[in-house]
């Protein structure tokens, strides 16, 4: 029975690894545009139909996926350091706080698309919920999803209020002097993780209610509510995308599909057949996906031009690529780190931002070889 307790755990922690790593495909395939400064204009036919896939699949709904990964993620450390009877809050603290250090540096000094900012003020804010019980992390998920983030678009769009946190921050700014450099960055990232609050906390919902044991329980059931959501989902960001009904509800269909993504992923890497191998080769690049997610941005404002900050400015190759040149450049360089993960981990233990991302937070020297050194 304990064999079994133990595959079965190293088998949850891989889909999650796995996970990680497609939603890192999918994160940055959304970010692509806004990588390389895509062309927009005269588009041809076949890149016409590439960026409204892009924004129809993706657009929106990779971001709450990255969420639902990060309260996940959180709570399961959580845990664990509790396990071994560790007090984790000056842990996840110091994580968090580098987290967020690097997110600033990244999004001022490198392109401005950066998550990690607006993922370490979160963490700040989840640390909040860790004793929660699973009906309060669900309600609370409700209630910033449905009441805060929707009822937001729908007040604005029935009435003639605009209720916007970001404009209602940015109006607080005094006019007459030129406010502090990156006020307004801070400030669209604040209200950017604000409004994704309830995707992090529908993460560690999940966990502490057992996600893939429900899952695997209700297989045939929780494969039709996929196929739902990403019918519905689908459906209405389509409708969106050309505005033709529901405008309202734009922060609505985008996480229904997020629910369908995660159901999908989630069935098919606890599947008994042999189409759970599907996953496997995302595995490597999930659990390098700080690195890796790094290493993206840094390569694409390297070689296009007009998407980079500081140092990076007018650095690059090409300028205003079209959509299929450049999310084939992203595709290339997407299947070149899922090669590197893959024998990188075959001699170290993590990847070089995770190895020092761990040893900020344990405060001390970690091994990063698999297998030391003997003489």
């Amino acid at each position: 029975m304990t064999l079994i307790k133990q595959n079965d755990q190293h088998q949850r922690i891989a889909i999650l690894d796995q996970m990680r790593g497609i939603v890192l495909l999918g994160i940055f395939l959304a970010n692509v545009p806004g990588l390389s400064s895509v062309d927009t204009e005269n588009l041809s036919p076949v890149n016409e139909v590439l960026r409204s896939l892009e924004e129809i699949i993706l657009s929106d709904s990779t971001r709450p996926l990255f969420a639902f990964m990060f309260g996940l993620s959180l709570m399961l450390l959580y845990n664990r350091l509790k396990a071994k009877e560790i007090n984790p809050y000056p842990m996840l603290f110091r994580r968090l706080f580098l987290l967020t250090l690097v997110g600033a540096v990244h999004g001022y000094a490198i392109w401005s698309g950066d998550i990690l900012l607006m993922y370490g003020m979160a963490g700040f804010v989840l640390l909040l919920f860790m004793d929660w019980s699973a009906a309060g992390l669900v309600m609370t998920a409700f209630l910033f999803w449905i009441v805060y983030t929707i009822g937001s678009d729908v007040i604005s769009y029935f009435s003639s209020y605009h209720l916007s946190l970001e404009d209602g921050l940015k109006g607080l700014l005094p006019d007459s002097e030129q406010p502090p450099t990156g006020t307004e960055y801070l400030i669209i990232e604040f209200s950017s993780m604000v409004a994704h609050i309830g995707f992090f906390l529908f993460g560690m919902y999940a966990y502490r209610k057992g996600l893939f044991t429900i899952i695997e329980k209700r297989r045939t059931a929780m494969g039709l509510l996929a196929v739902i959501c990403l019918v519905i989902g689908l459906a209405g960001k389509i409708s969106l995308y050309d505005r033709i009904v529901l405008h309202p509800l734009e922060n609505f269909y985008p996480f229904v599909v997020t629910i369908g993504m995660i159901l999908c992923i989630v069935l098919l890497g606890t599947s008994k057949t042999s189409m759970s191998k599907l996953l496997v080769p995302f595995t490597s690049v999930g659990k390098m996906a700080f690195t890796n997610y790094l290493l993206q941005s840094i390569v694409f404002v390297s070689l296009f031009q007009s998407s980079g900050r500081t140092i990076f400015i007018n650095l690059g190759i090409w300028q205003e690529p079209s959509y299929a040149f450049a999310l084939g450049i992203g595709v290339i360089l997407f299947a070149v780190q899922m090669i590197f993960s893959h024998f990188w981990l075959k001699a170290f233990r993590y990847g070089p931002f995770e190895w020092l991302w761990r040893i900020g937070t344990y405060g001390k020297m970690v091994s990063i070889k698999r297998r030391e050194e003997t003489e």
